[in-house]
């Protein structure tokens, strides 16, 4: 494979993975309260 080849399928992988970090990132802050409240939660009274 040649070394230019290369080299351009590395950096598009390199601002690939950047892409889906980010809009991962950007999907759990939109969705971060809603997404806690959503959660179950299970009291244990004491006693």
């Amino acid at each position: 494979m040649p070394e230019r080849l290369r080299k351009l399928i590395g950096i598009l992988l390199i601002f690939a993975a950047a892409g889906v970090a980010s809009g991962q990132a950007l999907l759990v802050s939109c969705s971060g309260p809603a997404a806690a409240d959503s959660v179950p939660r299970t009291v244990v009274a004491p006693g």
